[in-house]
């Protein structure tokens, strides 16, 4: 197989378009020979040619196999040994984050703590299986149903035996939304994948990155920049700006992250109920129904000929008020018989 000149299966799968090109490779969408759809990566060709490139590619794809959580994609297959090298994951059709901000606008404060609570599940799964995402971004994170999928793990690197290691031409991560010890091409943590959530749920609050965009962007991240955060509410603005620490030790783990999302959340709806419960003003007191004297009486059921009553049901519906039913409930029993 090669995807590069026109050779249109991968693997088992079946090419039907490209999806995406960024610095490690390409993104396909295949089908399976059943019809089934998948997102293929497979790995730039010089890169999939170096040794230990291969080596580091095998461990993250076996590390990724045991990541499972509902805002991540499953694996499904993968070539680890011979190039070139790919990996198949389920097709999520929904819009990325980045484009249901640029078409709908920046999301609501609760829609935007909801993200970043399952964003940093999401996250603490993954780094408990000792990958770190390295390029979490807006295009990264689909849509669907209303919750967040974690996609591309493309630069990702395991956080154990990979020191040292470094990738001839790939770019590292997104301008805007790399820690700066990231920047400063230190050995990476986990804490980077916390400064980019923290920049992501910005973007997604504001409808801009915090930093800007571009190398202006990293500029403003290494000399230590406030992040822009206007129009973001106080307790959010805290969260997000704790993401965004300068020392990766001040940034909060995924776990403290997601436990401040979540008393944020459940405060909200706790307030949202007491203001539910508060009381209504009194209704005004209707006026009493004066009863009628032999009321008129359309009758559904006459009575046989001769009988002292034209009603055939007056009598029965008499003896039922006598045992305790109501009026109403005795009309709708009758209504409901005749029709």
């Amino acid at each position: 197989m090669n995807s590069y000149d026109g050779v249109d299966r991968i693997g088992p799968f079946d090419v039907v378009r490209v999806l995406g090109n960024g610095g490690m490779g390409k993104v396909y969408l295949c089908r399976t020979r059943a019809g089934q759809q998948v997102a293929v990566k497979v790995i730039r060709g010089e890169l999939a040619g170096i040794h230990e490139i291969r080596e580091r590619f095998a461990r993250e794809v076996n590390a990724l196999r045991d990541v499972h959580s509902p805002y991540t994609v499953p694996v499904y297959s993968a070539e680890t040994l011979t190039p070139p090298l790919w990996l198949a994951t389920r097709y999520l059709a929904g819009p990325t984050l980045d484009v249901r901000v640029v078409t709908s606008g920046p999301l609501p404060g609760r829609q935007v703590a909801e993200l970043g609570a399952m964003l940093a599940e999401a996250l603490a799964e993954v780094h408990a299986r000792g990958v770190i995402h390295r390029d979490v971004k807006p295009s990264n994170i689909i849509l669907e149903g209303g919750e967040p999928r974690l996609i591309d793990f493309g630069i990702a690197r395991t956080a154990a035996g990979t020191k040292g290691l470094t990738l001839p031409g790939t770019a590292l991560g997104t301008h805007g939304y790399m820690a700066p010890e990231q920047l400063l091409g230190r050995e990476p943590s986990p804490a980077v994948d916390i400064f980019a959530l923290g920049a992501v749920l910005a973007y997604a609050a504001t409808g801009r990155p915090p930093f800007g965009t571009g190398q202006p962007a990293s500029v403003r991240i290494l000399r230590g920049r406030s992040p822009r955060l206007g129009g973001v509410p106080a307790p959010l603005a805290e969260l997000i700006t704790a993401c965004l620490a300068t020392a990766p030790t001040d940034r909060p783990l995924p776990s403290q992250l997601l436990a401040a999302l979540g008393a944020r959340l459940g405060s909200a709806s706790a307030s949202g109920a007491s203001a539910a419960e508060q009381p209504r003003r009194p209704r005004r007191p209707r006026q009493p129904t004066v009863p009628v004297a032999a009321p008129p009486h359309r009758c559904h059921v006459p009575a046989a000929s001769g009988a002292g009553d034209p009603c055939a049901l007056r009598p029965f519906a008499a003896r039922l008020l006598d045992a305790g039913l109501t009026r109403s409930l005795v009309r709708k029993a009758v209504l409901h018989d005749a029709h």
